[in-house]
């Protein structure tokens, strides 16, 4: 289970939430009966019905019982239908005084069959991947300029890099579009400075946006968390968020240590992801052959059942430094 603090701040987040409804509800039902007063009398008369059947059925001596209770419930109905005539004859949804609740599950009492509702369990691993996520800033599509690719043939390429870029822009923001937490995902591969991280992290702001759970981090840096979690004195619930959230974005494969431990991390990670149906972006500068030489066939085939995206050209870091490319 995701650590204590993380649920406090979901409980909070929903009793904020749910106090921010109520004011809604408040300051809709003072609208309506001051623009429309006999809304309120029918109010009354409604109240007075629940007391009415109250009194027949516990203290009531009338020897047509069922029959007074009857019209007590079609009275009570009549009034209903004229409180919502008044409603909808005045241009307001007819359920605009319900009640408000930001979770239809619990309504707002963060537990469903004495366990944490999902909406409690969300919000947790919301908060935790936002302290997993690393320092890079987030970035955003309309930053990405295709200008630094050259639309020029590449011959060593078999390309031309900007309609390769292009192609793998329009993926990105297709991810976002149709993004619902489940299914696979997108794999990056190219040098360094080609546009991967500018990308993952646009996807990764879009969808934060929407209210997703997102964790970016590089590999080497997850890595050394898990290995401290797990052999050393820090606690944590880095593979439990990193396997929960919505989003897990993966920089860098390939440049943590390639030791027999970080090997069965990798594939343990990937493996929980793949399993639970959640998807990943994971980017990487190795090649092809670097790839598959330096993982193994279980990782392969797990990275290779995402979306393949190639990114060419030169470092945009070169270029916007006033290189030649």
């Amino acid at each position: 289970m995701i650590g204590s603090e993380y649920i406090i701040k979901a409980t909070q987040m929903l009793e904020n939430e749910h106090a921010k409804l109520k004011r809604t509800e408040a300051e809709r039902h003072a609208e309506i009966l001051e623009k429309f007063p006999e809304y309120g009398e029918l109010e009354e008369e409604l109240a007075q019905t629940a007391q009415d059947i109250v009194f027949v059925v516990i203290g009531g001596k009338t020897v047509d019982r069922n029959e007074v209770i009857e019209k007590i419930k079609n009275k009570n109905q009549s009034i209903q239908r004229k409180m919502t005539d008044i409603l909808v004859n005045n241009g307001y949804d007819e359920d605009y005084l319900k009640p408000l609740y930001y979770c239809d599950i619990c309504y707002d009492k963060g537990a469903v069959n004495g366990e944490w509702c999902s909406c409690i369990k969300r919000a947790a691993i919301k908060f935790a991947a936002e302290d997993l996520n690393g320092n890079g800033a987030l970035r955003s599509f309309e930053d990405f300029d295709l200008s630094f690719y050259s639309d020029k043939f590449n011959d060593k390429y078999e390309c031309v890099p900007r309609e390769t870029m292009k192609r793998n822009f329009e993926d990105c923001k297709r991810f976002v579009e149709k993004f619902n937490g489940t299914g696979g995902g997108l794999f990056m591969i190219g040098a360094t400075g080609l546009g991967k991280t500018h990308l993952s992290l646009a996807i990764a702001n879009e969808l934060i946006k929407k209210g997703w759970s997102v964790v970016y981090n590089s590999v080497p840096e997850l890595l050394r968390k898990l290995n401290s979690e797990q052999f050393g004195n820090s606690e944590g619930d880095t593979m439990q968020v990193i396997t929960d959230c919505d989003l897990l974005i993966l920089d860098d494969l390939g440049a943590e240590h390639s030791t027999e431990y970080s090997l069965s991390v990798v594939y343990q990670l990937l493996n929980a992801r793949v399993s639970h149906n959640r998807p990943m972006i994971i980017s990487t500068n190795l090649d092809m052959g670097e790839i598959k030489t330096r993982y193994q066939d279980r990782i392969w085939s797990r990275l290779f059942s995402m979306r393949v995206l190639l990114f060419y050209g030169t470092d945009n870091r070169l270029r916007t430094a006033g290189n030649d490319w």
